[in-house]
């Protein structure tokens, strides 16, 4: 077991140690690169300090023990910061988010800087499970991991929704990656803690705790590193942040209650969108954005997506990916298009993604793109 996870260490060591290094030089980083940099520092850390026990290397455990001991409620605040930076402007957003830290603060300084210095590095008391009181601040800080990560993956989702109301291909801004990232570290952590537990109970497991979570952190760092390092970064307008997208039945009963002057601006805002859509027929160009399409509107992103939302009842995705639908069906027949495969008339058509394609397509119609053309040869 030792060899195998010696194996994993040296590789996850190598792995961020890259990772790093590529981060480190891009000259212009934005925050989110920022955090991606603190982040693998830490787990660079976690990895060093496991490898020095596996080898009873003293003096690089104590090198490592204060960064190693304060991942755990760094990382719940540090993932919710990346979520929040992917999709929020830079400005003012540390400084409201940095609050979120005053427990690694206070951790640090209060549990493990005191133990170092009081324990007088001995490794055998470093693991400070001498205490009752100690024990019971692992666990809660365990459960205050579990609960950025809950929190994380809400925001995520909410965020996710409200890309479809300024893009209309999402293939860049698919953040399902995320989603797996912080569902995998949340089952890492449950099981450690469920590990944990067993051993209370029934007596020492038969592979050490610690070592099973470090290889698990190991394999999701390589899977962040494979993503994260090159992942977009999207910024929502703020009036989708301020005002909650609604859900349909809502923007029914808004749509009834809108004034008559908001109705008659609304009305010849949809005229003016209808034609542009048939003239210039913007939905084929797979970079299309909601900013985009007011520009030619003349109009505000704000007030087209109100329109979109309240009169129309759809989003700025739906939208656009409805015209592209008709457009792959107008053009699945044609002659000049008889050469093409179903994706490269897509593509024509303005979709960037197989799978966005086949799944918008078949709830435009009802139908598969392949069983669309059966239909209809």
């Amino acid at each position: 077991m030792n060899l195998i996870l010696d194996f994993f260490l040296v590789s996850g060591i190598v792995i961020i140690a890259i990772v790093l290094l590529r981060l480190l030089r891009i000259k212009q980083k934005e925050l989110p690169q920022k955090i991606l940099i603190v982040f693998f520092l830490l787990l660079f850390f976690v990895s060093i300090y496991f490898y020095a026990s596996l080898h009873n290397i003293i003096w690089l455990i104590r090198l490592t023990f204060l960064p190693n001991d304060i991942t755990i409620i760094t990382l719940g605040p540090l993932l919710f910061l990346y979520v929040k930076s992917l999709f929020l402007k830079e400005d003012s957003l540390v400084k409201n988010t940095l609050v979120h830290f005053i427990p690694t603060f206070f951790f640090a300084f209060g549990i493990t800087i005191p133990t170092i210095l009081f324990n007088n590095f001995k490794i055998d008391e470093l693991a400070y499970t001498h205490t009752n009181f100690i024990r019971s601040i692992i666990r809660i800080e365990n459960l205050y991991f579990i609960l950025y990560l809950i929190i994380s993956l809400r925001l995520l989702s909410k965020y996710r929704k409200l890309t479809k109301y300024k893009y209309s291909n999402l293939k860049k801004y698919d953040f399902n990656w995320i989603k797996i990232m912080l569902l995998s570290a949340l089952g890492i952590i449950i099981i450690d803690i469920g590990l944990k537990i067993y051993e209370f109970f029934f007596g020492d497991f038969q592979w050490n705790v610690d070592n099973i979570s470090v290889l698990a952190m190991i394999i999701l760092v390589s899977y962040l590193a494979y993503y994260g390092v090159n992942q977009s970064k999207v910024l929502l307008p703020s009036f989708l942040l301020v005002n909650e997208v609604d859900e349909p039945e809502i923007n029914k009963k808004k749509k009834n209650t809108l004034s008559s002057e908001k109705k008659e601006e609304f009305e010849k805002m949809k005229n003016k969108l209808e034609l542009i859509i048939k003239t210039e027929q913007p939905y084929l160009n797979e970079d299309l954005t909601l900013g985009k399409l007011a520009e030619q509107l003349s109009t505000t992103d704000k007030k087209l997506s109100t329109m979109l939302n309240q009169y129309l009842n759809t989003t700025f995705y739906d939208l656009i990916n409805k015209y592209r639908v008709e457009a792959v069906k107008d053009k699945i027949n044609l002659d000049s298009y008889k050469n093409y495969n179903l994706f490269g008339i897509a593509s024509e058509c303005g979709f960037k993604s197989r799978t966005s394609f086949n799944r918008i397509f078949k709830k435009e119609t009802g139908l598969s793109p392949s069983d669309f053309k059966k239909s209809i040869s």
